[in-house]
């Protein structure tokens, strides 16, 4: 309950329990609503004229323009490429053989979920004067497929910040990491399978699919075209006029043209 009445200023009893002022009859609760809810209403367009032009850049980042659709698209293909088959390995042992298994993201994931990581085998392995040299190349093409998965994720949804100040420099470097740890990453499981093979002859059998890696590259390619071209251009931003809300309530243009059109009816 209010302490004074807004209109007089008169100090309200306990005992005053009617909603009007016992005083100037003013209903204390209600006086002046229209004005506190066009205070609220100009706050809130207030706000969203400060917002507005964040959505724009947002919008436009992502479909404002052909070439923000065809990035945007561009952004997870990378990712979807490694499912592709890079490449088979198998193994004969005696009594027991491995039938040629298909080496992609997939069966990379699947095969950590089924097996998990025991890192003193791991270790040993990598260790191994036999195979260690073929491991630690297969370590380090998993890593780097790894890093690229993850970089190209961070750079999709960075693609949300394209239209700020660095956004195409951003979105030209990170495909090119990504070239690089797609090129690393197919150098480095050649080099793994060469060296098991010579180390495990007749044992270990393996096989690359540089064509996966060629569409990775390719992708990562179109994708720093396409943001060269959209720099080239000079695409700008297209914002919606909303300055006037910036303004109070009763300086807007169109509050003032309201006005005087009410006026003039009068």
């Amino acid at each position: 309950m209010a302490e004074f009445c807004p209109k007089c200023n008169y100090k309200l009893k306990i005992t005053d329990w009617r909603p009007e002022c016992p005083k100037c009859g003013v209903n204390v609760m209600y006086y002046g609503i229209e004005d506190r809810l066009r205070e609220e209403a100009d706050k809130a367009e207030y706000q969203h004229a400060k917002s507005q032009p964040k959505y724009d850049r947002l919008k436009f980042a992502l479909i404002g323009h052909p070439l923000s659709i065809v990035r945007l698209v561009l952004g997870l293909l990378p990712i979807i490429a490694t499912l592709l088959p890079m490449g088979t390995v198998s193994y004969v042992l005696p009594y027991l053989e491995g039938a040629p298994k298909t080496v992609n993201l997939i069966s990379i994931i699947m095969f950590i979920v089924d097996n998990g990581f025991d890192f003193d085998l791991i270790m040993k392995l990598l260790g191994s004067e036999l195979v260690g040299s073929g491991m630690i190349m297969w370590a380090v093409s998993l890593v780097c497929l790894v890093l690229m998965v993850l970089l190209t994720l961070i750079g999709f949804f960075l693609l949300t910040l394209s239209c700020g100040k660095k956004g195409i420099v951003r979105n030209i470097t990170i495909p090119s990491i990504g070239i690089v740890f797609a090129t690393v990453s197919f150098v480095c499981y050649n080099l793994m399978i060469s060296n098991l093979e010579g180390a495990l002859p007749g044992i270990f059998t393996g096989t690359v699919n540089p064509l996966a890696y060629i569409v990775i590259v390719l992708l990562f390619v179109a994708m720093i075209a396409v943001n060269v071209i959209y720099k080239k251009k000079n695409i700008q931003v297209k914002y919606k006029d909303v300055s006037e809300f910036l303004l109070p309530y009763n300086e807007r243009p169109s509050t003032i043209a309201k006005l005087k059109e009410e006026n003039a009816n009068a």
